[in-house]
């Protein structure tokens, strides 16, 4: 497994190469010659990367707004009845992208609201790392977790948390989206040979096309050394030549990665 990294002057943020001036850039790897990398190649898989990372930027941001708004009605209604506070988070769960439920938890974890059932159910869920963690973290900002399955449903979901603090800056609570996977990654039967994946800013997979793809040591080595914000690389897996994109996105430090088989 070899990566090969391809340069070029006018990358840009959004990810299209300007700088190229053949037609086609030819590789070595080890004694044999790489299939050459096109213009029209290159620029697809960069589009495609592009975006991916646009969309799940947005989606992120859309989301993000919904906890704040249940994270800021809490704050300001810390007694509000459980049907009052299900019917709130309700009209923002439905106003967002993807997201199945918000849940308001409290700072050790008991379940005080969710805008899928009324009543919450009692459970405690102050044994999940994402709710450890967005207490743990002293903040309100976000954090993009990666993927659990629902201990009531059996489905997997990214949690997506905000922990809720007062003004001495004691936790008193947490408001976590519970985004469905699929929301990330749009069906795309225009290329049977791609791949995407969605990780998040400690390099775990949230969603990947196809399903339980690893990324290579090498890629994922890259990408975490790397001070850019977005890169392309060949990849040389078990004798496949696979071209990939990724981006570290601005918001919530998540990670978009395309990639394209390409022909022998």
């Amino acid at each position: 497994m070899k990566l090969i990294r391809l340069s070029c002057a006018g990358l840009l943020l959004a990810g299209l190469c300007l700088g190229i001036t053949e037609n086609a850039l030819a590789l070595e790897i080890g004694s044999r010659r790489a299939p050459l990398v096109t213009d029209f190649t290159r620029m697809r898989v960069e589009l495609k990367g592009a975006l991916l990372a646009k969309q799940v930027d947005s989606h992120l941001k859309q989301n993000d707004l919904a906890l704040l708004a249940v994270g800021d009605f809490l704050s300001a209604n810390p007694g509000v009845s459980s049907p009052i506070a299900h019917s709130r988070m309700k009209r923002y769960q439905r106003a967002a992208a993807g997201l199945r439920s918000i849940l308001a938890i409290s700072a050790d974890g008991v379940l005080l609201h969710d805008s899928y059932n009324l009543p919450a159910p009692d459970i405690n869920l102050g044994d999940r790392l994402y709710v450890r963690e967005a207490v743990r973290q002293g903040s309100g900002d976000l954090r993009i977790n990666p993927p659990v399955v629902g201990r009531q449903s059996g489905l997997p979901f990214i949690p997506i948390t905000r922990g809720l603090f007062n003004v001495e800056g004691v936790a008193t609570g947490v408001v976590v989206g519970i985004m469905g996977p699929e929301t990330l990654l749009p069906e795309d039967s225009n290329c049977a040979l791609c791949i995407s994946v969605v990780l998040t800013s400690d390099m775990d997979v949230m969603v990947s096309r196809p399903s339980g793809l690893q990324l290579s040591k090498d890629l994922v080595s890259h990408i975490k050394e790397s001070v850019s914000f977005t890169g392309i690389e060949l990849i040389d897996i078990n004798g496949g030549l696979t071209l990939f994109t990724w981006t570290k996105n601005n918001y919530a430090g998540v990670i978009t990665v395309v990639g394209e088989l390409l022909p022998d």
